[in-house]
């Protein structure tokens, strides 16, 4: 039994992470939460003094001397020290509401940036990982407002404290026991509450998969990147009923959860309001005896129900502070993922010779949570200037070479080198300067023209020159001077006065983000998987040209595309079967003479 309460105990202030929230609103604003505390302290004070002093204004006029003629100065006094506490309680009771809004405001932006700071930093895996979505879930739930919410609950249980320590001595006067009796009486709730906060907690947890997927699905109702297939196939009602169906689900077990907690909540406040009463009738009791005085019993029913209020609104708080405080476990869940950092791991500056050659030697690379290597005992050699191709069916491991290449992974085993340089060694920023991807799955960012491309090298300083230059070599200028404003066209239909384009034009627009880029190594995963055949052509005839002395890698199932490359490796099952120039592969027997020498539409 000591063992289970210990337990339960532990677990509670687990919940309770107070000092952490603390550090985190002092952090994102310190000043404004001294202020907030000063002025609730001067609220508190006021509120006192302004009681107090109508206390003294009752004691005045309670042995009042009408013959004495400064009486009326005397009363007249203590009427304006009241009315000028009073005053000054509204006022600082304003000035801390407007203090802890912008309070509000400040935790709440540093909680967003630091969202966005963590997700920025963590590596490629996690954004694979249905867990990683689960957290972040529950983090963007907790909501910003919550770590400041819990500070000012402190504050107001401390101020109702405060207050309740001042009434309470009264009623100390009158029988001691009658305050401790309100305290038994109000606990229940206090611990139904909680214990319902930690159950909703669970239940929040185990039901976030299906809250994520209700939220995909309204995603798939609402947005534009799945309309015109939802309409082509009649899709909309059936995925609407998918939605219902969870949020149904969801709905009533909530539902029944609230039911439980309602029914407990009855039970214990109808315990403390009968309690309430029989404190009440005790007194009234003692009055009719004579025990107690009539002025005690009018003190009592004035202070009393103050008391009782005071009471439930410690309680109330300390049950909103433990919730919310559970909440903000999850914030602190997603703010605690850490990126792994290997041994290998320095500062080493990045070679400046533009000499130098990207190489993997035996890499094998095993995703997280899988058994299964998608990549085994890989070697690939992109020497300084050269145009490599990597040619592979569907599966083969090309897309998941191009994350290592980029640094997005590290291989589990063997090692991929930079003149020389293991990539490890070297700082990822400093890295992925190097290397330009435009991948398969490339993003169409809803900004302007120009801003698709610089977004190759947003540190770079701004030329307009470079950034047509990309787009001419791209093959993007021709329809870009088409618009309104040109390069300072809204890509999209997401904003007011933005322009969709088709997504081979898109495309064109992340193939110029890659050229503009000042890169060593260009990496194109299918890059022109949407372009006709003459915008093709056109630009792998001049690739050379438009890429200046770069190296390139090349990944695509089309001959056209790879058969001007200096050195061609074909990768199937993870490995390379075969490697050399595009006439060496298709004189062989293998892979690529079948894929090229046998007409195929699909290549």
């Amino acid at each position: 039994m000591i063992n289970t309460f210990s337990e339960k105990v532990k677990k509670l202030t687990t919940n309770l992470n107070l000092k952490k929230t603390l550090l985190l609103v002092l952090k994102a604003a310190k000043g404004w939460l001294i202020f907030s505390v000063v002025m609730i302290l001067a609220e508190t004070i006021l509120f006192l003094g302004s009681i107090y002093a109508l206390k003294i204004l009752v004691d005045k006029i309670s042995h009042i001397n009408f013959s004495d003629k400064n009486s009326d100065r005397d009363v007249i006094k203590y009427v304006v020290i009241a009315a000028v506490l009073a005053i000054g309680y509204a006022i600082a009771k304003a000035i801390s509401a407007y203090i802890t809004e912008i309070q509000a405001t400040r935790v709440a932006h540093y909680i967003d940036e630091k969202i966005h700071l963590t997700a920025i930093s963590l590596e490629l895996s996690y954004f694979e990982s249905p867990d990683y979505y689960d957290v972040l879930s529950r983090a963007k739930e907790a909501g910003s407002d919550r770590p400041n919410l819990v500070i000012t609950t402190m504050l107001e249980i401390a101020k109702n404290i405060l207050n309740l320590a001042a009434v309470g001595s009264l009623i100390f006067t009158i029988n001691w026991v009658l305050l401790p009796l309100l305290v038994v009486f109000v606990l229940p709730t206090l611990f139904v509450r909680i214990y319902f906060a930690n159950k909703q907690n669970l239940w929040r947890i185990k039901h976030t998969p299906l809250e994520r997927k209700s939220a995909y699905l309204s995603n798939l109702l609402t947005s534009d990147v799945s309309a015109k297939e939802i309409r082509a196939f009649g899709l909309g009602d059936y995925l609407n009923n998918l939605y219902k169906k969870i949020r149904v689900e969801v709905f009533q077990q909530n539902l029944k959860l609230s039911y439980k907690r309602t029914l407990s909540e009855i039970v214990t406040t109808s315990m403390a309001s009968m309690g309430f009463f029989a404190c009440i009738g005790y007194i009234a009791v003692g009055t009719v005896r004579g025990t107690t005085s009539v002025g005690d019993i009018v003190l009592f029913l004035v202070i009393f129900p103050q008391s009782f209020t005071l009471i439930q609104n410690i309680s109330s708080g300390i049950s909103i502070l433990y919730h919310n405080n559970i909440f903000i476990n999850s914030i602190f869940e997603l703010f605690d993922l850490k990126t792994e950092e290997t041994a290998l791991n320095s500062s080493k500056a990045m070679v400046e010779s533009q000499d130098l050659d990207l190489e993997l030697r035996n890499v094998s690379f095993t995703y997280p949570h899988s058994n299964k290597p998608t990549l085994t005992n890989i070697d690939l050699k992109i020497p300084a200037g050269k145009i490599i191709a990597i040619v592979g069916l569907n599966g083969a491991g090309k897309s998941t070479l191009i994350k290592l290449l980029c640094k997005l992974y590290k291989p589990n085993l063997g090692e991929i080198t930079l003149g020389e340089v293991n990539i490890n060694e070297l700082d990822d920023a400093d890295y992925r300067n190097q290397v330009s991807p435009v991948f398969q799955d490339f993003s169409k960012y809803n900004v302007s023209a120009e801003d698709n491309i610089r977004f190759g090298n947003i540190s770079k300083p701004y030329s307009e020159e470079d950034i047509v230059d990309a787009s001419k070599k791209s093959g993007a200028h021709s329809f870009v001077e088409e618009f309104p404003n040109q390069y300072k066209t809204m890509m999209g239909r997401l904003f007011e006065d933005g322009h969709e384009v088709s997504i081979g034009q898109w495309q064109k627009l992340a193939i110029a983000r890659a050229l503009f880029s000042s890169a060593r190594i260009l990496i194109f995963d299918e890059a022109t998987s949407a372009l006709d055949a003459v915008a093709e052509k056109e630009l792998y005839d001049s690739f050379r040209k438009r890429i200046s002395n770069r190296s390139a890698v090349i990944i695509s199932h089309r001959h056209s595309a790879i058969k001007h490359a200096d050195y061609i490796y074909v990768l199937s099952g993870g490995t390379i079967l075969q490697h050399g120039t595009d006439e060496e592969l298709l004189n062989m027997e293998g892979d690529y003479a079948k894929l090229f020498k046998t007409p195929n539409p699909s290549i």
